[in-house]
């Protein structure tokens, strides 16, 4: 008699129960295939060898078809989520494992024969009455007629499957050219998302079920093996999981295993944070102050000299970056305000030189020091049991919090990349609340506890910040042979890369730059990453800070933005002037307007640089600037862009301003100045405009004089403009007097406006705002941010 359909399945809250694979519990799926003694109990009479108990047909296992045998090789699926199930109604398939780990395998009870369902009910696995059976290794299963199956997944290193099936099925699912719902022959597949609207449908974590079972106990594996690492699972690599038993007892899984990112925590995203520098990419330079013991063999810049013993040559590469080239990275990023994370072994506290130079540069310069492990020889976590691995930390902790009075670091990077399973949790335990990860490589995220979920407490999560080879010195000059120029060329284009996305975006990205003090401390390296440091720190897009800095803002997180739709009519916007007032604008009407931010004004070798002034004297508008550029374009306003330049002919450059020639279209190390096209006419990719942005070519100071700029508007229907740029009593103030002329209100942001000599830019302020806005209104970014995001 056919029961009653149960409570339907809901994705967004049930998973698929995990149990251990028995002849019993599988009776209505399939046989189960063991090394039992009594895997056959049917016997039948064949009477040719002594040695062999034959066993009986299996009823119903039989195929519609010709059979046909292939084998496969299976990985774990890191989502634990199953798109797809199919079944077949006239064949039987078997599935066999050969190889060392079991696997995980989704069976469903058929549906096609439950009478108690509705017609289109029968078309669908029924998940109330499916579960996902673990299979021993050296087991198997062969499937009734009618069970819905996904196909199995290894929990453990890839293993090989022995599958029976026919010629016919197997031909054409090859036919396919992508996956898509099958319904052909016998075989009917499928895809789950369509019956549950585009939830995904995942299984338990087997983890605790394997773990229990010992399952993986005494599988050693060579973890520079190719064959021990599973595929891409929606951008991260899982790789293997390893079970070692060590001396007291304990089984140390390893860190990559699939069971979930580590034991007793969850991985948890991050949505809003970064607070006004969500629209940038964070970097934070993270300096390794290693020890290696003498005598071992460690990270080689001659690798042939480490068939010999001393090792003095590679060793003294490695003491050397120590001696002189922390002090040389850390002189370097001092000159450029950049703050650091030096992560230390802990071995060096007898260092006196070393250590004095991390005091001089916490204390100065506000570097924060990290844990690092003891030393880099002998100090990786693999193969510890957690008592062990317990232990090493603690101690490490310890030695460094006693040398930095008391300041036991809050950060953590593990040495060597060898970490455990067990290693987050034990962090967490120690007081840690920062890792520095192997596994993202841009994004930050969470491990919290697993029965804190929802409700955790700083105390009981980890913030982990990627720590990306594609940035680590040893990957790019030891591994990949870059030669100075190359590196810092490389480290440039992949924070340029990220700032530009976090700023089309809105969110923000993170980058750690492994250096180490031998590697990228070499006098060569400094050389080069200081000219680079020097490009990158001019720009607005890019927050510098420490781990620790970061971590903090990524559990502060910051309030959403407001969407685009959510912005009134009418937005008051607040100006600290005397008396404090509100400014009362139409965002419908409203545009941003940036004057003249372009390299010819703020690089170093720009047109104003060759008039003799200082462009550093107008950057310090460029992040304010670009907070006001994001929080306009979140709400909706018009943007517009202007830049300075004339015809490469000259032939609009007028015989007064052009004066004696010398300047404006001559040549110089980028092109002629003030000409279109040009680099120098280019804006600054800090503020780089959109595709849907418009840009305004001027060839005089006023941004209405010989443009467009009145039809823009009059087609925009703008009347009033948030103004910024360069320079405040020139191109700023010819336009906010042509723009008066015209009915145009102007609000100029006195921090987002800037000139080469101070004085000039506080009359001009001041002459914008006299007899009561005469010209205009003055306010600043903090408040035009502050009311377009309240309102």
């Amino acid at each position: 008699m056919d029961e009653p359909t149960d409570d339907a399945f809901d994705p967004s809250d049930d998973t698929i129960e995990i149990v251990l694979a028995t002849e019993e519990n599988t009776k209505n799926v399939g046989w189960f295939i063991s090394d039992g003694p009594n895997a056959v109990e049917h016997q039948c009479n064949i009477p040719f060898y002594d040695c062999v108990k034959e066993g009986g047909n299996f009823e119903e296992a039989d195929w519609k078809d010709q059979p046909c045998v292939r084998q496969a090789r299976v990985s774990w699926r890191d989502n634990k989520s199953i798109s797809w199930m199919e079944r077949h109604l006239e064949m039987t398939q078997g599935f066999m494992l050969v190889g060392k780990a079991p696997a995980l395998m989704v069976l469903g009870e058929p549906t096609h024969d439950r009478v108690a369902l509705t017609e289109d009910e029968r078309r669908w696995p029924d998940l109330n009455r499916a579960k996902g059976y673990i299979i021993p290794a050296g087991c198997g299963i062969i499937l009734k007629k009618g069970t819905w199956h996904d196909f199995p997944i290894s929990l453990g290193p890839a293993v090989t499957v022995f599958i029976i099936n026919t010629r016919e099925v197997v031909e054409a699912l090859m036919s396919m050219e992508e996956p898509a719902p099958m319904d052909f022959g016998d075989c009917y597949k499928v895809r789950l998302a369509d019956r549950y609207h585009g939830e995904k449908v995942r299984f338990r974590d087997p983890s605790p079920l394997v773990a229990s079972l010992r399952l993986l106990d005494g599988i050693n594996i060579d973890r520079r093996s190719s064959a021990c690492t599973c595929g891409r699972s929606e951008g991260s690599i899982t790789s293997i999981a390893s079970s070692e038993s060590t001396s007291d007892g304990e089984n140390t899984v390893s860190f990559e295993s699939p069971f979930g990112y580590c034991q007793g925590m969850m991985r948890t995203e991050v949505n809003e944070w970064g607070g006004p520098n969500a629209n940038k990419v964070w970097v934070v330079p993270v300096i390794n102050v290693e020890s290696f013991v003498p005598n071992m063999l460690g990270p080689s810049v001659q690798p042939y000299l480490n068939r010999t013993q001393p090792e003095l040559a590679n060793r003294g590469w490695r003491d050397y970056g120590n001696r002189r080239g922390l002090g040389r990275l850390g002189t370097m990023f001092s000159r450029h305000g950049i703050p650091c994370t030096a992560v230390v072994s802990s071995d060096l506290v007898d260092n006196k030189e070393v250590m004095s130079l991390l005091h001089q540069f916490k204390d100065g310069d506000n570097w924060e020091i990290g844990g690092h492990g003891a030393n880099n020889s002998n100090a990786g976590h693999a193969g510890l049991s957690k008592t062990e691995e317990a232990s090493v930390i603690s101690s490490s902790l310890e030695t460094l919090g006693v040398e930095l009075h008391g300041d036991e670091p809050k950060t953590w990077l593990t040495p060597g990349f060898s970490v455990t399973e067990s290693t987050p949790s034990l962090l967490l335990e120690a007081g840690v609340e920062t890792l520095l990860d192997f596994v993202d490589d841009d994004v930050p995220f969470k491990l919290v506890k697993e029965e804190c979920l929802g409700q955790a407490s700083q105390s009981d999560s980890l913030v982990c910040l990627p720590y990306s080879m594609e940035t680590n010195d040893f990957s790019l000059v030891l591994e990949r042979h870059l030669s100075p120029r190359e590196y810092a060329s490389a480290l440039e284009s992949h924070i340029s890369q990220l700032a530009k996305e976090s700023n089309e975006s809105g969110t923000p990205r993170v980058v750690c730059l492994g250096m180490h003090t031998f590697v990228a401390g070499t006098p060569a390296s400094v050389h080069e990453l200081d000219k680079m440091f020097g490009r990158l720190k001019s720009r607005g897009s890019i927050a510098w800070a420490t781990a620790q800095e970061v971590a903090k803002c990524v559990r502060e997180g910051r309030i959403p933005p407001p969407n685009r739709s959510a912005v009134p009519s009418r937005a008051p916007l607040p100006k600290h002037v005397q008396p404090p007032e509100t400014v009362q604008i139409n965002c419908d009407r409203t545009g941003l307007l940036l004057v003249d931010f372009q390299n010819d004004f703020l690089a170093p070798d720009g047109f104003g640089a060759k008039l003799g002034n200082d462009p550093q004297k107008l950057r310090h508008v460029i992040d304010p600037t670009s907070e006001v550029l994001a929080s306009a374009r979140m709400a909706g306003l018009t943007v517009i862009h202007t830049r300075e330049g004339h015809r490469s002919n000259l032939s609009d450059l007028t015989p007064l301003k052009a004066g004696d020639g010398t300047i404006i279209g001559s040549e110089g190390q980028n092109g002629p100045s003030m000409v279109r096209g040009q680099w120098g006419n280019e804006i600054i990719p800090e503020l780089e405009p959109l595709q849907d942005e418009t840009v305004i070519d001027k060839p005089g100071k006023g941004a209405f004089y010989q443009t467009d700029l009145s039809l823009v508007l009059k087609n925009s229907n703008i009347d009033t403009l948030i103004v910024c740029g360069v320079t405040t009593e020139i191109c700023v103030h010819s336009t906010v007097r042509e723009a008066c002329d015209r009915g145009i209100k102007c609000i100029v942001l006195k921090d987002c406006t800037a000139s080469y000599f101070d004085e000039f830019h506080r009359v001009g302020i001041e002459m914008i705002r006299a007899q009561n806005g005469l010209l205009g209104e003055v306010s600043d970014s903090k408040s035009i941010i502050e009311g377009l995001q309240k309102h």
